[in-house]
């Protein structure tokens, strides 16, 4: 069994958006570390922890 394969339709794409979306703020973050703006690094780490939350919790539905 693939690991989303308990997932329907919607959360499966729903965790692809999330995934899409870790990456770019992964990315956004980078560029404001570099550019020496951490307050903004930090705004986007915060983001990043929502995601990855959200992206969990539908992980865990299919598990139960």
């Amino acid at each position: 069994m693939g690991r989303y394969e308990m997932l329907t339709i919607e959360e499966r794409a729903r965790i692809t958006e999330i995934q899409d979306c870790l990456i770019d703020r992964y990315v956004e973050r980078n560029e404001a570390l570099e550019k020496g703006d951490t307050l903004r690094a930090k705004e986007i780490d915060k983001e990043i922890n929502e995601l990855r939350t959200e992206k969990e919790e539908i992980q865990e539905w299919a598990a139960t």
